[in-house]
């Protein structure tokens, strides 16, 4: 018991300091923001100032958080799966914030509504819920599922032939009829 308690007071102290060591990221941002739009040569400026503390790589992301197209949390990962993460940052960032506070978003399944938070959500419930920009609504969900389901039966699809180098290969056990002889022919 005693451990429980112990282990639950370093976890909440823990996430305070977390936060508000993200909280002063975002405000650093916001700052480095106001800098570079005053002068686009700053940029060199604080690369040089941090360069033993901060990687050329990462300046962009802080751009994007102080111009708030990228929500902080998305810079420490912000999400164990990287392939939902791929799609959360395409999001604009009054989206992020809402995935951030948990917000769920119908989901089209079947014949019914499931209401599903992205930060919970599987790879393929994200992947039907969010596009480029924006969460799906339920009649575009409806679309992209016919369209994955119509992709699909496509693949599946094999000719009985090949055609190559002017070539024709025709697999074992087929019959060919005459239309079909005639299209090939014309393929070729």
């Amino acid at each position: 018991m005693k451990h429980d308690i112990i282990i639950s007071n370093s976890i909440e102290r823990f996430r305070t300091e977390f936060l508000s060591g993200i909280n002063g990221i975002a405000r650093a941002a916001e700052i480095y923001v106001e800098a570079i739009d005053d002068d686009p040569h700053n940029v060199n400026e604080f690369r040089e100032e941090f360069a033993d503390w901060i990687p050329t790589s990462a300046w962009s992301q802080f751009e994007a958080v102080g111009r708030k197209w990228l929500h902080p949390k998305m810079i420490m990962g912000g999400m164990a799966d990287h392939k939902k993460a791929t799609f959360v940052k395409r999001l604009p960032y009054s989206i992020q914030e809402r995935i951030f506070n948990h917000e769920q978003f119908p989901l089209l399944a079947g014949e019914k509504t499931l209401q599903i938070d992205i930060l919970e959500a599987t790879d393929a419930q994200v992947k039907q819920l969010c596009n480029q920009s924006s969460i799906r609504s339920l009649p575009e969900q409806r679309v992209w599922i016919e369209a994955q389901e119509l992709e699909a039966t496509e693949k599946t699809e094999v000719m009985p032939y090949t055609i190559s180098d002017g070539k024709l290969r025709i697999r074992r056990g087929v019959t060919l009829i005459k239309a079909e002889v005639e299209r090939i022919l014309k393929e070729m």
